[in-house]
């Protein structure tokens, strides 16, 4: 399948693509979580939480969803303020013919319905997601590195960027140990999804249980005769350098090691991240321990930090971990806007701000160094921003605005459209990059950027009748238009015709009960992507709907789409 990237402007007057970070950086895997384990989480002060978002729990049998298990571990984690990693994956038996959980899906556009309809279900609340866990061994997928990226990996991102443009897109979660070629995993998926990823994901355990086995292969890589190379000089070489990397699991097991042991792992790994010495400095921008408690006995997996159900009671790990959040000297930002727009004139000049929330635990002040950097990924740009004055203190929760000047380039017609990006993220002066990651798709022409003036609403229609789905759009000419079902791409037949026009027509049948519908409208100058249009087939309308709804396809309550309806899950049961 031929992905292509959507974008659009997501803010009026800006487009603030997904990003990263967190008040601390701390993480734990917590599979799904009870009350009693996600009390334990916010009691540490941890702020993430990587959870397993199976898709054979969500759909057991084709084209029968339930969502329960999910609505409920989604509103137990929001009601604490714990942030959501959530690791897509698990093939059911019904969608392979190769082994349930492992195989390769036989038809991909299961996979991205499955992906759409998870994020544009939980689009706000998920802050991140995950394609697959560990792909690189065998007992997790089946299929070759090639069919994890052209079948798993592009196509899933592409289907969570239409459910959600705001969430993160996280992979590929590689399992450092029991791969040869993981390296080679590594930068081939990179390679591949460079503009599509907008963090890398990484799981490392010691090799004897030693804290310093994992610093020494994300940065130094394995002694001979080993000789494997460095993490940071995989990501290096592979053009990731200084961007957003997570390492989403690592630990070691109370029953081999000892309680004692676990903490002196959980102490000695952060105290070389975040102690003085700082080895790591700070580029490892996240770290999940794996995991938050041991499995029930009579499991003899210990890995958790706390032990099994139902008392959940903490081990010394845990209360070390604790004692690291509460103390930990970092530096950290939240981006909580800009002004930076996504259509620039050849040769002006923008003023622009990018603002930022202090959520580490250092000032930001000329003496601590704290800067925000602001470039560009195509050449010809003059950017200068106002950094701190000498009066300038942004303490830890207080926000601060960077005053951002932008001149785009100059260019004799050709090409007609100037595509790029422009980051921005926080540095301190001698160190790595922190914070979250700012990343405005730019266009720099003399064409109209597409506009969607108007578009249809919620559709009721009687089985077996004819709906008609609209968008009116505005900008240079030719628009082009590509309509979506639950992030699948429609091509004309029986059911549908118009998939290529500004007008969808669809023959309502069974198949199309609680659907969402998209239009991507393209001209030289860029892309949008329409509000979620819902199609509802049945012999009576919606609750609700009351004299609006007309058995013609006419729109009825508006109010039952959009982010309102998204929050609220109207898909699925």
């Amino acid at each position: 399948m031929n992905v292509q990237r959507f974008f659009c402007a997501l803010l009026l007057g800006s487009a603030l693509w997904p990003s990263t970070g967190s008040a601390t950086g701390f993480g734990i895997n917590g599979h799904i979580p009870s009350d009693a384990a996600a009390d334990r989480i916010e009691a540490a002060g941890i702020e993430w939480v990587r959870i397993d978002f199976l898709w054979s729990v969500v759909e057991p049998e084709r084209d029968l969803y339930d969502w329960s298990v999910y609505d409920a571990l989604v509103e137990r984690l929001e009601d604490r303020g714990l942030r959501i990693f959530a690791g897509l994956g698990d093939t059911p038996g019904w969608a392979t013919s190769g082994s349930p959980f492992s195989g390769v899906p036989d038809d991909p556009e299961q996979w991205q319905e499955f992906c759409y309809l998870a994020a544009a279900r939980y689009a706000g609340r998920i802050d991140a997601w995950g394609l697959w866990n560990e792909p690189n061994l065998d007992r997790f997928w089946e299929g070759t590195r090639g069919q994890y990226i052209d079948e798993i990996l592009l196509p899933g991102a592409a289907s969570i960027r239409l459910g959600d443009p705001t969430a993160l897109i996280a992979a590929p979660d590689l399992a450092h140990i029991g791969s040869a070629d993981w390296d080679d995993w590594l930068r081939d998926t990179i390679t591949a999804a460079r503009g599509v990823l907008d963090v890398v994901t990484h799981h490392i355990y010691p090799s004897y249980g030693w804290a310093d086995t994992v610093t020494q292969d994300l940065q130094y890589g394995d002694p001979f005769p080993i000789s494997s190379p460095a993490v940071r000089d995989v990501l290096q070489d592979a053009g990731w350098w200084r961007r957003p990397f997570w390492l989403t699991e690592t630990g070691v097991e109370s029953r081999e090691q000892g309680p004692s042991q676990q903490a002196d792992f959980v102490n000695d790994l952060l105290g070389q991240w975040y102690g003085p010495d700082r080895r790591s400095r700070n580029w490892v921008d996240r770290v999940f321990f794996y995991e938050l408690n041991d499995a029930p006995s009579p499991s003899p997996h210990t890995w958790g930090l706390v032990n099994g159900p139902p008392e959940f009671e903490p081990k010394p790990a845990y209360w070390a971990y604790q004692s690291w959040i509460t103390q930990a000297q970092v530096m950290d930002a939240e981006l909580l806007g800009s002004t930076i727009p996504v259509f620039f004139e050849p040769g002006t000049s923008v003023s622009s701000t990018v603002v930022l929330r202090n959520t580490g635990t250092i000032e930001w002040s000329q003496a601590t160094g704290a800067l925000l950097v602001v470039e560009s990924i195509s050449s010809g740009w003059t950017i200068a921003v106002d950094q701190l004055g000498p009066e300038d203190l942004v303490a830890p929760g207080q926000i601060h605005t960077f005053p951002v000047r932008l001149q785009a380039p100059l260019y004799n017609g050709q090409p007609a459209v100037l595509a790029g990006e422009i980051r921005a993220r926080m540095t301190r002066v001698g160190d790595d990059l922190f914070g979250e990651l700012l990343r405005v798709k730019v266009s720099v022409t003399t064409l109209k950027w597409p506009v969607i003036d108007t578009q249809s609403d919620a559709v009721w229609v009687p089985p077996g009748r004819r709906a008609t789905l609209s968008v009116r759009a505005s900008g240079a000419e030719p628009l082009r238009y590509r309509w979506f079902r639950n992030g699948v791409v429609i091509a004309d037949d029986d059911l549908y015709s118009g998939s290529r026009s500004p007008d969808l027509t669809i023959t309502a049948d069974e198949s199309e009960v609680a659907a969402e519908y998209l239009c991507e409208v393209a001209n030289d100058a860029g892309s949008v992507i329409s509000n979620p249009m819902r199609l509802v087939v049945g012999l009576s309308p919606p609750r609700g709907s009351g004299d609006r709804v007309k058995p013609d396809g006419t729109s009825f309550n508006p109010r039952t789409r959009l982010g309102g309806a998204r929050k609220a899950g109207v898909l699925g049961p």
